[in-house]
């Protein structure tokens, strides 16, 4: 165990403080015959050493040599005492200094609220970021030090925002627990006025409910202009399924299991279909069997939303409440690959995972269970084996040490369309069987060129405009059987609409005419205006047009006629 160098200083000085209390406790009895008047009593000899704290004493004016522990005392007691203050003066500069700090940081990130998830965050922001400032209502910072500055005060207040510099802040991240408050932070940063020539401050907010926060992502994509504020919303569950699959991906065709359809077992779901389809490399559809309180409704419904699920996996339902375990009945007759315990409730979700004997069999690594409390369980199972693990079987998912990520985070509802419009573009070419060696944009997300991962958010980022010239809106696809169709004159009007931005697009970046298309050159064939433009090129515009329903089911959103 190591110290530092100022509780080192600290501890000395207590003892010197109470070496210094009872020497001059010692040394004052010894004084007493030379002091005046009655014999003291042990109050008057408390009282008398007491006063040497403050450099005064009165009974040492009285005659006769002073013991040796009553001349140490002495100079030791008021050593005490200076020590005391100055080390109050510097804790009250310093706790001064780091306000002002936090007030002027510039080009920092702020993070509201002081719980599992926003601690979380701070951790991964500290591995990069160069100054945080977090905002939370405990009086005592959960964390500080030179990196993070920590700002005590209700974040909803504008005030508390200028005292943590979001006027010079670069990010910003509401991670209350309530995403009414998180909402209103956001509203509060947008009424923000921004010091000097600055870019729009990015702004994230936390949103629990995946419902909710698709429909606030929808609204804000919605909205013309360039805003102020880049506004978006993100919800831990949906994040977190994303990494989950990356870490633990599914290779095979061997049945699944999900317990529980809670946000994260639904988000999960989801996410296991749009990888698998995107593999293509299996007819079989993936088994996968359901186990929930009200799985046969909230499973086909889930279905309804994104069709894909039940294209590319084979669902079993079963109607069991958590109470209801053991699953001995429940489970596919093949060994299942991975075993997913997806509770919201962390406790319930370790209960079924150890109670459950038949899912311990599965393979290493084979049960997943969710938990919220960062690393909580995880370390206790496997950093520091305080709890023995099912020989490797078990693994512990903290969400919000895996979802609390500012690179995920930022990956906002344009970032999620533009891999939207990417995946369908896969899908349909290899439908066509072309290829990585015919064209280079037969890459996943991950892997394809920076120039086309532009363009295509620069596609997503249009849509909301395209939507509102003909009185459409965006919104969460939580009613699929709201039929609708663009009608032929709107497919012209769109497709128009898109090849004039794409136009735009293209001549911004440098390119220019030409016969053929020369990428290194920066040279285009159908670089020209939508009257001169070949069917063919046209006929590509109005694809896009038509497929734009189907990407946005896909991303889990439907156009809504409005007028």
């Amino acid at each position: 165990m190591t110290f530092s160098a100022t509780f080192v200083v600290r501890v000395t000085f207590v003892l010197l403080g109470l070496a210094a209390l009872a020497a001059g406790y010692i040394g004052m009895a010894a004084y007493a015959p030379y002091i005046d008047g009655p014999p003291p009593t042990r109050l008057d000899l408390l009282y008398w050493d007491l006063q040497l704290f403050v450099f005064d004493s009165a009974p040492l004016g009285g005659s006769g040599p002073l013991p040796g522990a009553l001349e140490f005392a002495r100079f030791a007691a008021p050593g005490v005492t200076v020590y005391t203050l100055v080390e109050g003066a510097r804790l009250l500069l310093s706790s001064e200094m780091r306000r002002i700090r936090a007030r002027e940081s510039r080009d920092h990130v702020v993070v509201c609220g002081s719980g599992a998830v926003a601690i979380a965050l701070v951790e991964k922001l500290r591995r990069t970021s160069e100054r945080i400032v977090m905002i939370g209502s405990s009086a005592t910072p959960p964390m500080g030090d030179g990196k993070v500055l920590y700002v005590n005060g209700d974040a909803r207040s504008p005030s508390t925002l200028r005292a943590a510099g979001v006027h010079r802040a670069s990010v910003l991240y509401a991670c209350e627990s309530d995403s009414s408050v998180n909402t209103a932070i956001a509203l509060a940063a947008h009424g923000m006025p921004r010091i000097g020539e600055r870019h729009p401050l990015s702004a994230y907010a936390h949103i629990s409910d995946p419902d909710l926060c698709a429909a606030f992502r929808a609204r804000r994509l919605s909205l013309p202009g360039t805003p102020r504020l880049r506004l978006d919303f993100f919800n831990l569950d949906e994040l977190a399924a994303r990494v989950l699959l990356e870490q633990h991906p599914i290779v095979n065709d061997r049945p699944i299991v999900v317990i529980g359809l809670d946000a994260f077992g639904r988000s999960l779901l989801t996410e296991i279909a749009r990888r698998r389809r995107l593999q293509g490399s299996s007819p079989r559809r993936l088994p996968v069997t359901v186990i929930d309180t009200r799985a046969s409704q909230a499973a086909p419904a889930l279905c309804q939303r994104f069709e894909f699920i039940g294209e590319v996996c084979a669902l079993t339902c079963h109607d069991v409440a958590p109470g209801d375990l053991p699953l001995t009945d429940l489970l596919p007759g093949e060994t299942p690959q991975r075993v997913f315990v997806c509770y919201a409730d962390q406790d319930l979700a370790l209960k079924t995972a150890l109670t459950s004997l038949r899912l311990w069999c599965c393979g290493p690594g084979s049960l997943v269970v969710r938990v919220e409390q960062t690393a909580t369980f995880g370390s206790a199972f496997d950093d520091v084996r305080l709890l023995e693990g099912l020989s490797g079987a078990l693994r512990i998912f903290a969400i919000n040490e895996a979802a609390g990520d500012p690179r995920l985070i930022a990956e906002d509802l344009v970032e999620t369309l533009a891999r939207a419009i990417h995946e369908n573009y896969l899908l349909v070419n290899t439908a066509r069987h072309t290829g990585p060696a015919a064209n280079v944009s037969m890459v996943g997300w991950d892997a394809l060129p920076p120039r086309l991962k532009a363009a295509n958010r620069a596609q997503a980022e249009d849509i909301g405009r395209k939507l509102a010239a003909i009185g459409c809106a965006l919104a969460p696809r939580v009613e699929p059987d709201l039929a609708f169709a663009f009608k032929d004159h709107e497919i012209e009007q769109l497709s128009q609409m898109e090849h004039e931005r794409w136009l735009k697009d293209l001549i911004r970046n440098g390119w220019t005419w030409g016969p053929m298309r020369d990428a290194e050159r920066r040279r285009h064939p159908d670089l020209d205006s939508w009257d001169r433009l070949s069917a063919e090129a046209r006929e590509k515009d109005r694809d896009t047009v038509r497929s734009l329903p189907g990407i946005l089911a896909d991303a889990g959103f439907q156009i809504v006629r409005i007028s």
